[in-house]
């Protein structure tokens, strides 16, 4: 019986594929674009049965892809017997286990292993890895950014955060600089990033509500007679009565040093209304500033605001670094001159 494997050309859409065999291969339209330009460029690996029907062992995601691309034919290396899959699986393993092996090769393993159905619990027993490190990997691997990464040399870890940013090239070109120049600063600059993301994230589905209730969104407002636009709580009625938010035609956005926004209620016009301010600017002398800020303290302000945030966003990295060092059964190297430095230092 021969049972050396034979390299064939075969329609894609002829063969048999598990597609629950791996739960996140997932087609994205960047892939099959791929596959639809430059074809697989790597054999799947495919045993043929005894009714002629070819099944695919390892390579189902291009299988798939490949399908859906149209392509007529793809490279598929046929194995005598489903248990053939096994020894690539043992072989893969050997390699995964060499101390020479990249990052890059050791995702590349992981992920054909998952292809054939070895979970990434399976994986990281048969490995000797964490799971987590496995699970990472194939994360990476199965984005385009992630997978360029480890491409590039990147770890495992730099490739994941990569991969999270997929697609914001100022985010990924800003990365790529820290990995290169300032490789500890990674983490810092990362979660800014997310605090940033998830900011403007948080700050459009504001504006996006208050437009969808057809309110009026303002710049500026302040409480004196001097600024344009009053703050509902710095506003009287004609009648002497404090205003409410029931008499307010505005909102002004305004945000926290932490990147959180709340929508103030503004009085646009309070004069033409019949409003008045509740305070008078005390006039502190001949230095005292009178009316609304100036464009060059706007503009402090907002660097202010936004180094305010870079320290929050390298307290979450810290509470993260300190939160998974307790969670270590051993304590790490070096540990009892960190201790020490810390208690005899300022």
């Amino acid at each position: 019986m021969n049972t050396t494997p034979t390299l064939e050309m075969l329609d894609p859409a002829t063969m048999t594929v598990d597609i629950n065999v791996r739960k996140d291969a997932a087609l994205t339209p960047d892939f099959i674009a791929s596959i639809k330009e430059h074809g697989v460029m790597e054999p799947v690996i495919a045993h043929r049965k005894d009714d002629g029907t070819v099944h695919v062992l390892m390579g189902q995601r291009r299988t798939r892809a490949a399908v859906q691309a149209a392509r007529p034919q793809i490279p598929v290396m046929i194995i005598e017997s489903p248990e053939e899959a096994e020894r690539i699986v043992t072989q893969v393993v050997e390699n995964i286990q060499r101390a020479e092996l990249t990052e890059a090769d050791e995702a590349d393993a992981y992920h054909q292993l998952s292809l054939i159905g070895v979970s990434a619990a399976a994986i990281a027993k048969k490995t000797g890895r964490t799971k987590t490190t496995v699970e990472g990997a194939l994360k990476a691997k199965a984005s385009d950014a992630g997978a360029a990464a480890l491409g590039k040399g990147y770890t495992i870890d730099e490739a994941l955060i990569m991969a999270e940013f997929e697609g914001n090239q100022d985010a990924t070109e800003e990365l790529e600089s820290v990995i290169a120049d300032e490789p500890d600063q990674l983490l810092h600059v990362a979660q800014m990033l997310r605090d940033r993301r998830d900011s403007a994230a948080a700050l459009a589905a504001l504006i996006e509500e208050l437009e969808a209730a057809d309110k009026t969104i303002v710049e500026d407002a302040g409480h004196y007679a001097t600024d344009e636009n009053l703050y509902v709580s710095a506003a009287k009625r004609s009648d002497g009565e404090p205003a409410t938010d029931e008499d307010a035609n505005a909102y002004l956005i305004s945000t926290d040093y932490r990147g959180q926004h709340s929508a103030n209620p503004v009085i646009a016009g309070w004069q033409d209304l019949g409003f008045t301010p509740k305070y008078e600017r005390y006039d502190g002398g001949p230095q005292a500033q009178k009316g609304p800020m100036t464009e060059e303290q706007k503009a402090e302000r907002k660097t202010l605001i936004a180094n305010n945030r870079e320290m929050e966003s390298a307290t979450k990295v810290r509470r993260e670094f300190v939160k998974t060092l307790l969670s270590k059964k051993t304590a790490p190297k070096g540990w009892q001159y960190f201790t020490v430095h810390a208690i005899t230092h300022d």
